[in-house]
């Protein structure tokens, strides 16, 4: 299934959530940043663009971790996740940070059910991509962060198992290219787009798999079914470091037209 029409599976992440209690499965890796760390860039970006009383929606917000550090930036947030067990995950996580203005709720990115220009800021940290929806509950002038998978992610590891997401877009029109597009034909104009080439090494095999459980990069992921192919990847890509995997990943900030 390609980027463009790929969205959040939700029985997906909620096996992932009542497995591992979230979205965050421990697997010990150490990660190199060449060109810096998207993660940081983006969260960098969202708070640039909170101004006084901004509210901010984050789709596909997962087990809320990474909103709730964003959200003492905004006045109001809201964050929706398809799958249920990451809602309550998410809600946990919010009943300890003792923040009293963020919702999380299960809810379709596609069609989130808020009225016209709601929000100030629109998030989506490798998450879906709904363009003319995104606009339609941003303010003229409102600000859309996103953070994609590019098509070079892990290219070695798809190229082993024979599948996996964006398996052999490598060779098209980049990823990150494509989405600009698409949110210029919506009525964005994009302000911001930078690619990011980084190293993860996992320590030991294990935490490869373990990693390979909950993300999806293969939805269908089995340790046992899919030892071999993890054997042969493990062959090729063990270093004095760890197990070696290539990443690829973009931020884009577009504004809606009006600004």
């Amino acid at each position: 299934m390609t980027q463009r029409h790929r969205t959040r599976q939700p029985d997906f992440y909620s096996r992932v959530a009542e497995k591992f209690g979230g979205y965050s499965s421990g697997a010990r890796r150490t990660t190199r940043f060449p060109e810096g760390d998207p993660e940081e860039v983006f969260d960098t970006v969202a708070r640039t663009v909170a101004g006084p009383g901004a509210r901010l929606l984050d789709v596909g917000c997962a087990d809320g971790r990474n909103l709730l550090a964003l959200a003492p930036d905004f006045a109001r947030v809201d964050g929706l996740d398809l799958a249920p067990e990451m809602v309550a995950s998410a809600r946990r996580h919010l009943a300890a940070s003792g923040l009293t203005h963020v919702v999380f709720a299960a809810g379709d990115a596609s069609a989130t059910g808020f009225p016209d220009a709601a929000f100030d800021v629109l998030t989506s940290r490798r998450g879906p991509l709904f363009p003319e929806e995104f606009r339609r509950v941003l303010r003229p002038g409102g600000s859309l962060v996103y953070l994609g998978i590019g098509e070079q992610d892990v290219r070695a590891l798809k190229e082993t198992f024979g599948r996996g997401q964006l398996y052999g877009r490598w060779d098209g029109v980049p990823v990150a290219r494509q989405e600009r597009k698409r949110l210029e034909r919506a009525g964005f104009t994009v302000v911001r787009e930078r690619d990011f080439a980084y190293d993860e090494y996992f320590h030991t095999p294990r935490d490869l798999d373990t990693f390979l459980q909950m993300v999806p990069i293969f939805e269908d992921y089995s340790p046992q079914g899919d030892r071999d192919a993890f054997e042969r990847y493990l062959a090729l890509a063990t270093t004095d470091e760890g197990v070696h995997l290539a990443r690829h990943w973009f931020v884009l900030h577009a504004r809606v037209d009006g600004w």
